[in-house]
């Protein structure tokens, strides 16, 4: 939901609007979980390829990333579904860059199946990071001509209520194949362990309406993480910390959806 408490998503037009790049996808196996729904960590990973093509075609390549050892990472993400892509579904993504947030970098996102149906509606907002010192910096990176498209998503709020107790525990350890090219665990993993906390329980039953991502410290290879959670009704409120030290926190709000016992959903 938005800072409002209301959801909004951009209504489809044939034309790519001026400042918007847009890229075309086809659902496959690969994007898929076992009912037939692209989840929503994979729907952050096309968000990550978005940007990174972007910021390519603005001649922030992995060259110049290299070269000036500088990163974007992510600090806040908030998505909005008003159902996940399936299988064999023509998607087209797009990605316009909002106005800078005092030293953060902001883009938006809106998922469309080929038939002009809105899906999914974004928001994230970047760091510079130094890839030496591991720390936010200063240093300049391209800011992009702000666009504004009617209904896209609000910049992602910076704090969340949580309950006052988180009952549930559960343990993982950040494995190399988590690890990407900034050296430190993908944003897109963090998203997948809140979301398989649901998913253990009510697999396929239901699906994410809203999540909100807060990632406050870097995991790395080898660490145990302690997640405490709690649900709160259709929702699940994530604390992930190293050493009683917050690395991540995540709520999402999920709807139950009509799943037959085949496993796929009616509209597969």
């Amino acid at each position: 939901m938005t800072e409002t408490g209301r959801a909004q998503f951009p209504a489809f037009t044939a034309h790519c609007p001026e400042g918007v790049l847009e890229m075309k996808l086809t659902v496959s196996h690969c994007h898929i979980d076992s009912s037939g729904r692209m989840p929503p960590h994979v729907l952050a990973k096309v968000m990550e390829a978005a940007v990174k093509r972007q910021m390519e075609a603005y001649g922030w390549d992995r060259e110049t990333v290299e070269k000036k050892n500088i990163a974007l990472v992510v600090g806040w993400t908030s998505i909005h579904i008003k159902r996940l892509p399936r299988l064999d579904e023509n998607l087209l993504v797009r990605i316009w860059p909002g106005r800078k947030k005092c030293s953060m970098h902001v883009r938006k996102y809106a998922f469309f199946a080929d038939t002009g149906e809105t899906l999914v509606s974004a928001a994230v907002l970047f760091l510079p990071m130094d890839r030496a010192s591991r720390k936010l910096t200063a240093a300049e990176i391209p800011v992009l001509p702000e666009v504004v498209i009617s209904g896209e998503a609000d910049v992602p709020s910076l704090r969340r209520a949580f309950p006052e107790e988180l009952p549930n525990r559960f343990v993982r350890t950040v494995c190399a194949y988590e690890i990407d090219e900034n050296g430190h665990m993908n944003n897109t993993c963090y998203l997948q362990w809140a979301d398989e906390l649901w998913a253990g329980g009510h697999h396929g039953q239901y699906e994410p309406r809203s999540i909100w991502m807060q990632y406050i410290n870097e995991l790395m290879e080898g660490q145990t993480v302690a997640l405490g959670y709690a649900v709160e009704g259709q929702c699940l409120y994530v604390r992930g910390s190293v050493n009683q030290v917050d690395s991540f926190l995540a709520v999402i709000q999920y709807e139950s959806c009509d799943v037959p016992a085949g496993g796929r959903d009616r509209l597969q």
